[in-house]
């Protein structure tokens, strides 16, 4: 049987990849932007090397671990890393709307970007956190140990997406640490930024290749 991720899973690696931008971003111009850049998270903050910087680059290792192997079988320890994030990011969006709805808010000064929480936010992270837990449970029953599945291997495929993720890093840089603060050049890095952490399921991606060569995983 050959595996692929189910439908809930891919919802639960979309939302994990959005959520996780917050990691992402300020991992990323921590190291390519300048002088002028400082990030604030959880009480957190830092500009370039300084402050809490392992905050933001803890998180980004977390989340590439955690789109990493659900992508590529959702096995072990793929359940714990999961729950780990989800469901502490669900009870602390619902306490933050109940105790400062108006600071629940995300927020994105170089694209203007101001959206409030306090609504929709308990609701959504929530229930993400539930449908991960329900996920965890009905993957972690089904299927005997016994069982053997085909898992399809790292393709050119994959491996040419993943390059071309990797090779946007210089121009990143250049575009990050060059241009103006908060300027169009700024912009267009910060987009590229968010466009790359987005496409990384999209390399880590299931390919059918030479099947005759796939391995197989003891479940």
């Amino acid at each position: 049987m050959t595996w692929k991720p189910d439908p809930v899973l891919r919802l639960l690696l979309a939302w994990t990849a959005l959520t996780t931008l917050v990691f992402w971003l300020p991992f990323i111009r921590t190291l390519m932007d300048g002088p002028t850049y400082e990030w604030g998270l959880a009480g957190l903050s830092g500009r370039r090397l300084q402050g809490d910087f392992w905050f933001p680059a803890l998180g980004a290792a977390l989340a590439l671990s955690i789109r990493y192997f659900g992508w590529r079988g959702a096995r072990l320890p793929f359940h714990a890393l999961l729950l780990l994030w989800l469901v502490p990011l669900g009870a602390l969006a619902s306490w933050a709307a109940l105790s400062e709805p108006e600071q629940f808010r995300f927020q994105g000064d170089t694209l203007g970007v101001d959206i409030p929480l306090a609504w929709a936010g308990p609701a959504i992270f929530g229930g993400m956190a539930l449908l991960a837990v329900f996920w965890v449970v009905r993957n972690l029953r089904s299927g005997p140990r016994g069982s053997h599945r085909e898992i399809l291997p790292w393709t050119p495929t994959n491996r040419a997406l993943t390059l071309a993720l990797v090779g946007l890093l210089p121009v990143q840089f250049l575009l990050l640490r060059f241009g103006e603060p908060h300027g169009t050049t700024d912009q267009i890095g910060v987009i590229l930024t968010i466009a790359q952490w987005l496409l990384v399921g999209f390399a880590l991606k299931p390919r059918v290749a030479d099947r005759t060569h796939a391995p197989r995983l003891s479940g």
